[in-house]
């Protein structure tokens, strides 16, 4: 008993108790989260290993002399794959990991067919790239007014202007390749992003972003952050 005693009083004399270590968690959270388990070596990989592909990809572009309006699009297209998981993953609990890949990797499956003319437009493939296409200026007219006004003036938005495209996009909009591909990229994304996270059971709660990341900054007090560190070794 004495030895633990003695022990105690150190502890107590050193703010080493079991309270003091509680703060020290919640005082050192944010900076707990991401700082303390990065790995300094796999991030100094994935940092060359990044610009060594993108190297490779920019060769492998200049090397196949697209112009730089086919680019241009193919960009666009990837953006407009993204546009929508991106913005509902920020303000929408329910989007999960799942949701959002599969979302961007369908759209992006659905525009290079259409973009490059490797399928026969007619019969019922046009009319679903009709459709779809109206379905993307829906998805684009909403998404602006989302930024706006927000959540209820995009729904009608979206609705009312895909309703007013649709008499003059269906039946004719397949035939032009760069602008049907683009707006299926849209409305794919939308979709299948929607379909898949509708009806999850992710409830995620924003507050913990800051616990899991943490903040890679100094913390304000670095005698507890000194003392943290001994304590978890």
């Amino acid at each position: 008993m004495a030895p633990r005693a003695g022990r105690a009083r150190l502890l107590a004399l050193t703010g080493r108790t079991p309270q003091r270590r509680r703060n020290l968690h919640r005082s050192a959270s944010s900076w707990a989260g991401g700082a303390r388990h990065a790995d300094p070596k796999r991030m100094l990989f994935v940092g060359r290993a990044t610009m060594v592909v993108a190297t490779a990809a920019a060769v492998a572009f200049a090397s196949m002399r697209l112009s730089i309006l086919d680019l241009l699009v193919f960009v666009g297209a990837l953006w407009g794959a993204l546009v929508f998981p991106v913005i509902a993953s920020f303000y929408w609990n329910k989007v999960t990991n799942k949701a959002f890949t599969t979302s961007v990797l369908v759209a992006l499956a659905a525009f290079v067919p259409v973009r490059f003319g490797w399928i026969a437009m007619d019969g019922v493939v046009a009319w679903a790239v009709d459709i779809a296409s109206v379905i993307g200026v829906g998805v684009i007219a909403g998404l602006m007014a989302f930024g706006f006004f927000g959540l209820r003036v995009a729904r009608i938005v979206g609705t009312v202007a895909a309703l007013v495209a649709a008499p003059f996009a269906l039946g004719a909009v397949h035939d032009y390749a760069v602008l049907s591909a683009s707006l299926i990229a849209y409305a794919v994304s939308t979709v299948v992003c929607w379909a898949m996270s509708v009806n999850s059971d992710e409830n995620f709660d924003f507050d913990v972003v800051s616990q899991r990341i943490g903040d890679f900054d100094a913390p304000e007090n670095a005698s507890d952050a000194r003392d943290l560190k001994e304590e978890n070794r």
